[in-house]
């Protein structure tokens, strides 16, 4: 099971749930508005045993290889996919690997 938090002073007690996946939202529901940076912050003290989960504004390649630079294990795209003209083509950009 997937665990979301966005505000940061959710983090411990959504660790004291021990969950396998954590995901952090990028997206401020206040404001809508995103910064992929929010997950690298809040999820600094996440524990390697703990898979973190970027959510919300990931759009290109070079979002994914940021989150995974800074320790993000997965990602969870909807709004990008659903917008772009083919979804396999997108999927296929954002995960770096070539079409056949």
């Amino acid at each position: 099971m997937l665990l979301e938090i966005y505000e940061p002073e959710n983090l411990d007690r959504a660790l004291d749930l021990d969950p396998a996946l954590l995901g952090i939202n990028n997206r401020d529901l206040k404001t809508f508005e995103t910064d992929l940076g929010h997950t690298l912050r809040v999820g600094a003290d996440v524990p390697e045993s703990t898979m973190l989960v970027a959510e919300s504004g990931i759009r290109s390649r070079a979002d994914v290889e940021y989150l995974a630079g800074g320790g993000v294990s997965a990602i969870l795209v909807g709004e990008t996919l659903m917008r772009s003209e083919s979804v396999l083509e997108k999927t296929t950009e954002l995960v770096g690997v070539p079409r056949r």
